[in-house]
């Protein structure tokens, strides 16, 4: 399978985004000291190990869902995503430095497969970076924009969403507050991205080829209509 995007300035942001993500496991692994955002609901809500399936996914999608974007989403409608995604993980970075939080997690004593990934998961994550949540934050982003790109299929976004959510705190990952937050935030920069790109019609991650020969090709489709 050929894979082929829209032009090198795309390419140029997608990398771009990646990195930015992984600047989180820096930021994880040097956090010390912080507060922990626990409320007495916390206490009630239950450890399900099992849970940890719906919150990988969310991770595979957080890296997949970019790469996606820049090879099939139209020009303007990639450029206020970028810029949702960047702004919220730039502001959920300061928060983490600035504010460090954590999570007191549980001692996980079984031994079936989804104990020993929740194991896996703690000794790979730390409990640091807790808000807001990176799961909520980029799951709410996720789910708005592909409920603006598929539209069709927004019953299912919102439940995969949900699901994802919830698993964040059944995994003892996040509390109540570290996931409203997270989706706070990623509500915030939708819309900022939305803003952006109605406000100066963003193409920045267009070349300047591309836009030229969609210009053409409008009133190319202009001239053919006025003659028929």
């Amino acid at each position: 399978m050929t894979i082929c995007f829209q032009s090198r300035r795309r390419l140029l942001w997608l990398i771009v985004i990646l990195i930015s993500l992984t600047l989180y496991f820096p930021i994880n692994h040097i956090a010390r000291g912080g507060t922990e955002l626990l409320l007495p609901i916390d206490k009630n809500v239950p450890f399900f190990p099992s849970a940890i399936v719906p919150y990988l996914f969310g991770s595979l999608l957080f890296f997949g869902l970019p790469i996606w974007a820049a090879i099939y989403v139209k020009r303007g409608e990639f450029e206020t995503y970028v810029i949702s995604i960047l702004l919220g993980t730039a502001v959920s970075y300061f928060i983490y430095i600035v504010f460090p939080t954590f999570v007191t997690r549980p001692d996980v004593t079984s031994t079936d497969i989804f104990s020993k990934a929740i194991v896996i998961l703690y000794q790979t994550d730390r409990a640091y970076n807790a808000a807001p949540s990176g799961h909520a934050l980029y799951t709410t982003l996720s789910f708005l924009y592909l409920s603006r790109w598929k539209p069709r299929f927004k019953p299912i976004w919102f439940a995969i969403a949900g699901l994802i959510l919830l698993s964040t705190l059944l995994t003892k990952q996040h509390h109540l507050l570290d996931l409203v937050s997270g989706l706070s935030l990623g509500v915030l920069v939708y819309w900022v991205g939305l803003f952006a790109g109605k406000k100066w019609d963003l193409e920045f991650a267009s070349s300047k080829k591309s836009r030229t020969q969609e210009r053409n090709s409008r009133g190319f489709t202009k001239l053919r209509l006025g003659r028929s």
